[in-house]
């Protein structure tokens, strides 16, 4: 251990460690922009000045490893002005106006703009928005003109999703952000996940929204407009109206959904209970099969079009259940209006969901029925927050209340689908009794918990063991295939999801600053939301929802079979050949 001085405090430090971290594991605060931790993101803002006894030079604190003796001070006049000076900069080259800004309420650039009280020397003027706005993609939006060049998003989707999908890059004498060759989104590599969405510390990176589709549906009296969430938003919408972390607002949201005009309030963990079936229903058939082997969980939309831009040859190799938005939309386009007497035509769905790829999913070609779109709109968590603060609707001080009957039940192995390693243990939990034929004794597989990169188990299913995965964040993917540990023996069943720690560090969840990133390991805050759920369900088994099983029984039939495989059940193709509905 060194021992350092910063601010006239005296400070034990590690040897390796940089001045801020000693600073922040001390309480002392260095602001930073482009600093990111988790994806190892310096030196590039230069906000981070400090100044050093016996050193001319100002230092950055991102970069500087301490010194034993070191005495270092972030409060002079020439550290000041410094970084003072460095946020003018930036401000030079960012469209400073707020108002309309999706940031506003939390963008780490106007925090630093009013602590050091900096103006831009030389304003920049935006005549034609058009020129900066990229809206291609059918997930992800970039505004260059609120562009700082930290590279947090590059850094990000390297880090995370092992794409390196968006860069910076040197167009015509700018450096500029962008996915290669200056290419939509969607018809790159690009996973879709939101990942550098939610690593931006301004509004450069967003979400293409959805609002003013579902405003329009609200506003059509023709339109009977229902409403699911995902699991996974109710672990976090309460830090977007300061509620905390790690809040269940699961019966507030229900509130705040009515409040809003929608007609019937459902739940998505409906629909995951409903993949659950189909899915446990075809893991069962491959074994009886004997394959084809391994077979992967198709719920994360970023995971497919991992599969798809990166390993074709696994196609075959997806579950062809419809992940639980998808299959959720398609009973609420026939089973639905069937039970209550509506005419399909006039039912306009809209999900809540932690992702921004499930935009993508949602507006996939065939994603339909009947020339029904599955899905007619989806809204992330952020937008939603804002929807619902548009209307001034006091979320916080909500009455709790209940999902509507029919398509609003759930049991807790649809809940916890949000968290990496749900999908995983609530398709054993129905596997095993599928095929036993007697209430399992033991409902917690925690060997597929947590926040491990891979986790392995061996699963006895009617006295045969099957080895089961799952991979937590793409980046795992890449290197669980290409070191050949996929194929060091037969895997039965494989979890992906893209993002760390599942759906609820999804890229549609509220945004962390990298201070609180640090404090709070925010993938397992919000998952314990989910695990407690979970625990505290009368009904922890997909099979045992009642409401699923009276649609099984009166209008799908059998899970995997007849009717239910035509309507839940999609195949995805190479890209040389369109995908179709099986």
């Amino acid at each position: 251990m060194k021992n350092i001085i910063i601010n006239d405090k005296v400070c034990k430090a590690a040897e390796g460690k940089t001045v801020l971290e000693v600073a922040r594991e001390n309480g002392i605060d260095i602001p930073t922009l482009c600093y990111l931790k988790e994806c190892g993101n310096v030196g590039k803002c230069g906000v981070c000045a400090v100044e050093i006894e016996g050193k001319n030079n100002l230092a950055l604190a991102c970069l500087t490893k301490v010194e034993d003796g070191m005495v270092v001070r972030t409060d002079t006049e020439k550290v000041q002005e410094r970084v003072k000076s460095r946020v003018s900069t930036i401000l030079n080259k960012h469209e400073f106006k707020c108002g309309p800004c999706p940031r506003r309420e939390n963008c780490e650039l106007l925090k630093l703009v009013i602590k050091t009280k900096a103006k831009a020397t030389t304003p920049f003027v935006v005549e034609n928005k058009e020129e900066y706005v990229d809206i291609r993609s059918k997930s992800i939006t970039i505004d260059r003109s609120k562009c700082i060049l930290c590279g947090r998003c590059a850094a990000a989707c390297t880090e995370k999703t092992g794409t390196s999908s968006i860069k910076l890059v040197n167009v015509n004498g700018k450096r500029i952000v962008t996915p290669e060759e200056q290419k939509c989104f969607d018809e790159t590599n690009c996973l879709l996940c939101g990942q550098c969405v939610a690593a931006c510390p301004v509004g450069a990176l967003s979400e293409k929204t959805h609002i003013d589709r579902v405003k329009e549906a609200l506003e059509d009296p023709e339109k009977h407009v229902i409403v699911a969430m995902a699991p996974a938003v109710r672990t976090a919408m309460g830090e977007l109206f300061n509620m905390g972390y790690g809040v269940d607002v699961t019966g507030k949201l229900y509130t705040a959904l009515r409040e809003l005009g929608f007609d019937r309030i459902f739940d998505i963990n409906f629909g995951a209970d409903m993949t659950i079936m189909e899915e446990a229903t075809e893991l069962l058939e491959r074994i009886e099969k004997k394959g084809p082997f391994p077979m992967f969980t198709s719920c994360c939309p970023g995971w497919v079009r991992q599969v798809e831009n990166y390993y074709p040859e696994l196609l075959e190799n997806l579950s062809s259940a419809k992940s639980p938005q998808q299959i959720f939309g398609t009973a609420s386009k026939t089973y639905y209006p069937h039970i209550a007497g509506i005419d399909p035509e006039k039912i306009f769905t809209v999900t809540i969901m932690p992702c921004t790829a499930k935009k993508f999913e949602a507006d996939r070609e065939d994603m339909e029925l009947d020339g029904l779109r599955n899905i007619d709109a989806v809204l992330t968590t952020r937008e939603l927050a804002k929807f619902i603060k548009e209307k001034k609707i006091a979320f916080a001080k909500l009455e709790d209340s209940e999902a509507d009957p029919a398509m609003g039940e759930y049991t807790g192995a649809g809940v916890i689908f949000g968290a990496t390693g749900g999908v995983m243990e609530a398709a054993i939990r129905t596997a095993k009794e599928f095929v036993e034929k007697k209430e399992l004794e033991n409902l917690d597989y925690t060997e597929v918990r947590g926040l491990n990169g891979i986790k392995e188990a061996s699963v006895n299913i009617g006295g045969e063991d099957y080895n089961v995965a799952v991979i937590n964040g793409s980046a795992n993917l890449f290197e669980f295939i290409e070191s050949g540990r996929m194929n060091s023996k037969e895997y039965h069943f494989i979890e992906v999801m893209t993002c760390p720690g599942g759906c609820v560090n999804g890229g549609g969840q509220p945004h962390v600053n990298n201070l609180e990133r640090e404090k709070i390991d925010i993938k397992s805050v919000r998952a314990s939301v989910l695990y407690n759920q979970d625990k505290s369900a009368k009904k922890r088994k997909s099979h045992e929802n009642v409401a699923l099983m009276k649609m099984y029984d009166e209008y799908m039939g059998q899970p995997g079979r007849g009717k239910a495989h035509e309507l839940l059940h999609y195949k995805y193709k190479k890209k040389e050949t369109s995908e179709e509905v099986i």
